[in-house]
């Protein structure tokens, strides 16, 4: 078929399809005119509400865009948006707090601390719970070549601690490395960079280490593993009692072996509940369908991330630190689920 017949024929389907679309529109038009076509007017009037992760790199953000696409799907009235927040569990809070946004994730810490007005929130944050959903571990990883293998080995090293101002960051400096008797800046050259940044120049070898709250098993550090020669730092026993002491929200836990490309044994890290809040004066309603939505389209959630194969709705009131919102409250009851 030679090149300007082939053009023709497309030219004509797409002309019947502009036709099709315009005759269209009159029709919808005309319609609209008789019945005030309620279903596109209630369309237009949907609320537009804000789901905040944190960086693209984690878990959160595709967790974030599952869930947000089904309270869309299954709570008429509202469509929710997944974003990324690079500023994670502070920027939501404080985005909830302002009215920019209505649902976001949180460590358990940072929303205890934003419901207080508690440091670094300047006042109570007008936030409530909405869930637990599975543990937040520090994954303190180092390339191989650097020949880090404890705690102890960092001094001299180049090490990201996480962007300012998040929680990952504030307990890295705060509190875990501290406890190791380590001073940030002092003993060894911060990097205080995005995960997704780290992620990158721990690859290329600008950085020997990273430490950051992450689900078990997040694409960056599967990708940071299966691109160069890591091995996960082992928190040390003798330096638990001091970090419960900086920080009672937190236990210690195992990072389980073979979660990463050549990490064969387990290694014991700091654990903190990953959590979910959203604004405080959402409607009853409207945060009962979300989390109905939720924990009813359980697998379509869990492809988003496999992380989310730890949340167990019996567990969703473990590392709660503050109220839960009255509607999502609704639901956990009707499914038998209370925090006593």
């Amino acid at each position: 078929m030679g090149k300007n017949k082939l053009f023709e024929q497309k030219s004509c389907g797409l002309d019947t399809r502009r036709e099709f679309i315009k005759n269209s529109a009159i029709t919808l038009a005309s319609i609209g005119a008789m019945t005030h076509l309620p279903s596109l007017s209630f369309a237009a009037k949907a609320k537009q509400f804000t789901f905040g992760s944190a960086s693209a790199s984690g878990s959160w953000y595709p967790l974030s865009v599952a869930m947000a696409k089904v309270i869309s799907e299954n709570t008429p009235g509202y469509h929710v948006t997944g974003s990324v927040t690079p500023g994670a569990s502070k920027e939501n809070i404080m985005r909830i707090d302002r009215d920019e946004m209505e649902l976001g994730w949180s460590l358990s810490n940072t929303l205890h601390k934003g419901f207080n007005g508690q440091d670094p929130f300047k006042k109570k944050m007008a936030v409530l719970g909405w869930f637990s959903a599975y543990p937040a571990i520090v994954h303190i990883a180092a390339r191989k070549g650097t020949g880090i293998r404890t705690m102890a080995d960092l001094k001299g090293k180049v090490v990201a601690t996480g962007t300012p101002g998040s929680q990952t960051n504030s307990d890295n400096e705060k509190v875990i490395f501290p406890a190791h008797g380590l001073i940030p800046g002092k003993d060894f050259d911060t990097r205080r960079i995005s995960f997704s940044d780290a992620v990158q120049k721990m690859i290329d070898g600008h950085i020997d280490a990273c430490a950051y709250y992450m689900g078990s098993g997040v694409p960056g550090f599967k990708r940071m593993a299966e691109s160069t020669s890591i091995v996960f730092i082992p928190i040390e026993k003798s330096s638990m009692t001091k970090i419960i002491e900086l920080d009672p929200t937190l236990y210690t836990d195992d990072l389980s072996a073979g979660i990463y490309k050549g990490q064969e044994e387990s290694v014991p890290a700091v654990h903190m509940a990953y959590t979910l809040c959203c604004g405080a004066n959402l409607d009853d309603d409207f945060m009962y369908n979300a989390t109905k939505a939720v924990w009813e389209n359980y697998e379509f959630v869990c492809n988003a991330s496999a992380v989310f194969k730890r949340a167990k709705i019996e567990n969703v009131f473990k590392g709660m630190a503050i109220p839960i919102h009255p509607g999502a409250l609704k639901y956990f009851t009707e499914r038998g689920v209370t925090g006593a």
